[in-house]
């Protein structure tokens, strides 16, 4: 596991808070490599394509992450899609529960991911009321087996708990306009930079 030397900024969020639009964003207006969770690839096939256990799960999303962030070290300045804190929070719903507490669960978390080519250097947490959030999902069609009102909810408290454990986080409140989320976007990529 080792920082980049450049830029490695995760959009994280529920579902429905814009972080596919605003890791878009980034990647045209700043000139970033843009990366996605699940990937494309054979292991982002075998995650979409089934209903497996919280373990089962974030292991899968850790192999998958972990192809591709190999080839990431070499791009230059990246923006995710979700990163290794989307497992943090989205499984560790339900991980969380086998290790005790809070910061035994944190503990397991953190000496995973040292196995990561890479870790974020930059984290943008996208928030916003969970039915505002899940009104979006509605208004895409289909939803997935993560988008249920009160998971989401638990989830969200979960990103929250990253505040003090983790260094370089920013919390956004997406809940109003794209042009509003856009702006406060452009303003924290630019301290960045």
């Amino acid at each position: 596991m080792t920082r980049s030397s450049s830029i490695y900024l995760a959009i994280e969020g529920i579902d429905g808070t814009g972080k596919t639009f605003v890791a878009r964003h980034i990647a045209e207006k700043f000139n970033f490599s843009m990366i996605q969770e699940p990937s494309s690839g054979q292991i982002g096939k075998l995650i979409s394509g089934n209903d497996w256990d919280p373990a089962t799960d974030f292991f899968l999303f850790m192999a998958d992450r972990t192809a591709m962030l190999k080839e990431e070290k070499k791009k230059g300045n990246v923006v995710s899609d979700r990163s290794l804190y989307s497992s943090y929070a989205y499984q560790g719903y339900y991980l969380r529960k086998s290790f005790g507490t809070a910061d035994g669960y944190f503990d397991f978390f953190s000496r995973t991911a040292k196995l990561l080519p890479i870790l974020p250097t930059h984290v943008f947490v996208l928030y916003c009321d969970v039915d505002v959030a899940l009104g979006r999902v509605m208004k895409r069609g289909t939803t997935s087996r993560f988008e249920k009102r009160e998971y989401l909810e638990e989830v969200q408290k979960l990103y929250y708990t990253l505040n003090g454990r983790i260094e370089n986080i920013v919390y956004i409140d997406s809940g109003g306009t794209l042009d509003e989320l856009y702006r406060e976007v452009d303003s924290q990529v630019t301290k960045l930079l």
